[in-house]
């Protein structure tokens, strides 16, 4: 699942427990509410710091958001990570051996759902406590009631992560020719969070479109 908070902040918590049962439509990363414990080992080669990830790197606490495997000359192989690091909500760029070991950090997913945007502030509420709480991030792909996937530490809201497929509206676009005949012709369309992509000429506003969010391309009518 796509990383939102690719450049955000860390999440907080605003203690409010209102707005339940927003309606859901679309794709769902998880199927119902449900808060799972990630259990895992005390410590982790570098070839395991996959996307998702939190580890202990000498007194940071990092979590990983891009993984590459890069193989070098005469088998050498090294681990280069876009991590981000959890105090200061810094994003920076790591690069280890690939028998390079780091202490895990146990984490805590649950499903959540988004509620709104104000400027560059995205509110969320947690399904299964109903707590509210915000990241400093851009909304490119959400609509109320869209649920995402959140990860916890130590009570604090780190990471979320959307659905691969999401359906937005289309806000504006242009009417199409009745005249255009060229084949997969497109135009571009403005959808309900502001983020404009191409869409097919048959597509008019007020259609719900699915936006695949790995590539922010077309799929099909929602």
């Amino acid at each position: 699942m796509e990383k939102l908070c690719r450049d955000g902040g860390i999440g907080r918590r605003t203690g409010l427990k209102i707005l339940r049962g927003f309606p859901h439509e679309g794709p769902s990363p998880s199927l119902g509410n449900y808060l799972k414990v990630i259990n895992v080992m005390s410590n982790l080669n570098s070839s395991q710091l996959r996307s998702g990830t939190v580890f202990k790197d000498g007194k940071d606490n990092l979590l990983v958001l891009k993984y590459e495997h890069v193989t070098q000359g005469r088998g050498g192989t090294t681990i280069k990570l876009k991590v981000k690091n959890i105090l200061t909500g810094s994003i920076i760029e790591k690069g280890y051996n690939v028998n390079d070991k780091f202490e895990s950090v146990d984490v805590n997913k649950s499903s959540a759902q988004f509620l709104y945007s104000d400027g560059g502030v995205c509110y969320f509420m947690d399904s299964t406590s109903f707590n509210q709480f915000e990241f400093n991030i851009e909304n490119k792909y959400l609509s109320p009631g869209e649920k995402i996937i959140v990860t916890y530490l130590e009570d604090k809201p780190i990471d979320i992560e959307i659905p691969n497929i999401v359906s937005l509206k289309v806000e504006y676009t242009e009417s199409s020719s009745k005249g255009n005949t060229v084949n997969n012709a497109l135009k571009t369309a403005k959808l309900e969070t502001g983020m404009e992509i191409k869409v097919p000429m048959f597509i008019n506003i007020g259609d719900n479109i699915k936006i695949n969010t790995q590539n922010e391309e077309y799929v099909g009518r929602a």
